[in-house]
């Protein structure tokens, strides 16, 4: 009975060595499973940081690059002399480059992030901007409009627009581009002028030489009617205003022709102090015996400064502006004379260095309404005018022949300056 159940125990024993045996192969079958899966998980798990890795390189690369990108459009926006801006759906401002800021004379700190309307105000409705573009969808391509602008100055512009999209194609926005039209203008006005006037003086020059030979028959006729007559005084007289009413005329003419003829300018140094001071030496002489008190006041910047041009025609062209300004002081005043270099730095409508010189009197003043014509021939305020008509589109001509401008400002019952601004190497 006990061996029975030795034997039984034993083989019990055996079942169950076999079973822990299985069980710990089993075991040891999961563990190296394990450890399988680990080291390939572990591989894979470099691997992907790897991976990672070179993505977050890339990425680094790709946002240095837009990083410059954005820093290199921004650059081009800061230094475009037109002006941007960009306005996102509603009309807001997203954008506002120093070029607008510059020309609009508001700042991007006080622009952003306000509606367009408030900071860019048309003179002449809402057309024709990046507002009207982002709510109607309608570009515009070199369009002009006025804006106003600080002061109540009116700016003309030259306009663009175009919607901002996204990758999907949708509107984000839209951006405009512009730039001040004001010297376009000022020089269209000019050429303008210069066809005119060499219209106007071709066609004065041929009606002058049809005039001349009627006058001279004229004058002469008159002069045999008045021997006829001497000794009657009413018919004297007469004929005296006939023969003075033809010298007058005569006069004009030739003025006339010497206007039209195409002056050949005699170039040559001379010192700008000294084409002045003879200047005033001679309209110093036409004041005397004149009970009218008008004083005269020379300043120069720089005494030693010299000027390349055609002596005769630029003291005329003086002469002529100092006698307009006699005009313009019935009352008597002053007339200041100022002549220098025109400084580094300053806006300029010539290439540096230049020289200006100013003529400015105290006298009645030029109504704004007509100042862009007092450089057409025969045009005046005055209502009675001694001479010919055409000394300030003398003064024109000649300066205009030096290559050279005129400006003039101008403020009713304050006075007038005109101011002559010349190449220095003419």
């Amino acid at each position: 009975m006990d061996s029975v159940e030795q034997a039984t125990g034993s083989e019990k024993s055996k079942v169950e060595l076999v079973q822990f045996k299985e069980s710990f192969e089993t075991f040891n079958n999961i563990i190296n499973n394990l450890q399988r899966q680990y080291l390939s998980l572990e591989k894979e798990y470099s691997e992907q940081e790897r991976r990672l890795e070179e993505i977050n390189h890339q990425l680094r690369g790709t946002i240095n690059d837009n990083r410059e990108v954005t820093s290199f459009i921004n650059s081009i926006l800061t230094s475009l002399t037109s002006g941007v801006v960009a306005v996102d759906k509603s009309g807001v401002i997203s954008h506002f480059n120093p070029a607008a800021e510059r020309i609009i004379g508001v700042a991007a700190t006080r622009a952003l992030g306000m509606k367009y309307d408030e900071v860019i105000s048309s003179a002449s409705g809402g057309r024709f901007s990046a507002f009207d573009t982002v709510m109607t969808g309608t570009e515009f391509d070199s369009e002009e409009k006025e804006i106003v602008v600080k002061g109540g100055d009116k700016i003309p512009l030259s306009i663009s627009t175009s919607l901002l999209l996204d990758g999907e194609n949708e509107c984000r926005g839209a951006v405009e581009i512009f730039f001040d039209l004001s010297k376009m203008k000022k020089l269209e006005a000019e050429i303008n002028r210069v066809q005119t006037l060499a219209a106007l003086g071709e066609m004065a020059a041929t009606v002058a030489h049809e005039v001349r030979n009627p006058l001279g028959g004229i004058g002469g006729f008159a002069a045999l009617l008045k021997r006829e007559v001497e000794g009657d005084e009413v018919k004297t007289r007469l004929v005296d205003k006939i023969i003075t009413g033809v010298n007058n005329l005569n006069e004009t003419v030739v003025a006339l022709l010497d206007y039209t003829r195409r002056d050949q300018l005699n170039m040559r140094d001379i010192s700008l102090g000294r084409l002045i001071r003879e200047s005033t030496e001679y309209e110093q002489g036409d004041l005397d015996g004149d009970d009218v008190d008008i004083s005269t006041e020379v300043i120069l910047g720089d005494p030693d400064l010299c000027l390349n041009c055609d002596p005769h025609l630029m003291r005329q062209a003086l002469l002529n502006l100092m006698r307009n300004s006699r005009e313009a002081m019935p009352g008597g005043g002053c007339i200041t004379i100022r002549a220098d270099r025109v400084p580094d730095g300053t806006q300029c409508p010539l290439p540096l260095p230049a020289v200006f010189i100013e003529v400015k009197d105290t006298g009645m003043g030029i109504p704004e309404n007509v100042r862009d014509k007092i450089f057409r021939p025969f045009f005046s305020t005055k209502c009675k005018q001694s001479g010919s008509g055409l000394g300030l589109a003398s003064v024109w001509k000649t300066v205009q022949a030096h290559g050279g401008t005129i400006m003039v400002d101008s403020e009713p019952g304050i006075g007038t300056v005109f101011k002559i601004i010349l190449p220095v190497g003419s």
